[in-house]
């Protein structure tokens, strides 16, 4: 089975992050996405939260992180290697044998364009924290000018 993740903040196609890991030989970029939730900026990261349209399979840990409707805008990319997972686990610090302790928890959700299910860090972090307005974090970045 193919296996997708959407990406939102600084591992999109476009963004600036000497730290973020290479995608090249891991995810191949198969174009954009829109995800049913918002996206809130928890200091120089984003964090989403899907709104109860996305799809999201709520259990005790991720229930949490459901919040108001919106649109966030994603990099949809189809994994190409099983090591995609824990590279991109390890950038996002979730550890999936310790998701209590995880600030960011690896979660399927639908995209509002796709039939698919693709894989998304939901977050566990402040839902107070300021609103990424219209769910783009390149450009949100680009009016604070970073």
């Amino acid at each position: 089975m193919t296996e997708f993740f959407a990406f939102y903040g600084s591992l999109r196609r476009d963004a600036v992050d000497a730290m973020a890991p290479g995608k090249a030989d891991l995810a191949a970029y198969r174009g954009t996405c829109l995800l049913a939730g918002t996206l809130r900026a928890h200091g120089p990261y984003p964090g989403y939260f899907p709104s109860v349209s996305a799809g999201l399979q709520a259990d005790p840990l991720s229930a949490s992180a459901i919040g108001p409707g919106g649109v966030v805008l994603a990099d949809l990319y189809e994994v190409l290697r099983p090591e995609a997972f824990p590279v991109f686990d390890g950038w996002e610090d979730y550890d999936p044998a310790n998701e209590e302790a995880s600030p960011y928890l690896r979660r399927l959700v639908r995209p509002i364009d796709s039939g698919l299910d693709v894989w998304v860090y939901v977050s566990r972090q402040s839902m107070h924290d300021p609103l990424v307005p219209d769910g783009d974090w390149l450009a949100y970045l680009d009016r604070r000018g970073h």
